[in-house]
């Protein structure tokens, strides 16, 4: 049995690290094509957009923007979770507490929807930006 919730929770940590990297690339992504784009376009670049573009630039910066607050707060809700957990746990072990500590789900559902969200709006922002480039590129 100790087997068993080794890899486990080796497994756990895996998962836990491997979501952690992807959001941090994410992260390190979103915040740059956003700064990279708005710094680009809003200076002396801004005549080489055409206005059919404009539209498309601006839902793709709200977008990286959208990714990188809701990615943010699915952290947030994972840490409070855990927090959670961590003390209904501390109380079965202090016997204060009879059941087993067991998942919240409205917490699992608010946090896979933040993060689905997030990563929806990451690739709706990069699709945006690489459209607007490559439009921008065409027309030059």
């Amino acid at each position: 049995m100790a087997d068993e919730n080794e890899q486990f929770n080796a497994h756990q940590a895996d998962l836990r690290g491997r979501a952690d990297s992807l959001v941090r690339a994410i992260f390190v992504l979103a915040g740059g094509s956003l700064t990279v784009s708005i710094g680009f376009f809003s200076g002396s670049s801004r005549e080489l957009l055409s206005e059919s573009l404009i539209p498309i630039l601006q839902a793709s910066w709200w977008g990286l923007f959208v990714s990188i607050l809701s990615l943010a707060s699915s952290l947030v809700a994972i840490i409070g979770r855990d927090y959670a957990f961590g003390e209904r746990w501390r109380q079965k072990i202090d016997g204060n507490r009879d059941d087993a500590p067991n998942s919240p789900g409205w917490c699992e559902l608010l946090i896979w929807i933040l993060a689905a969200a997030g990563f929806a709006c990451f690739i709706f922002g990069m699709v945006g930006l690489a459209y607007v480039a490559s439009a921008t590129v065409s027309n030059a």
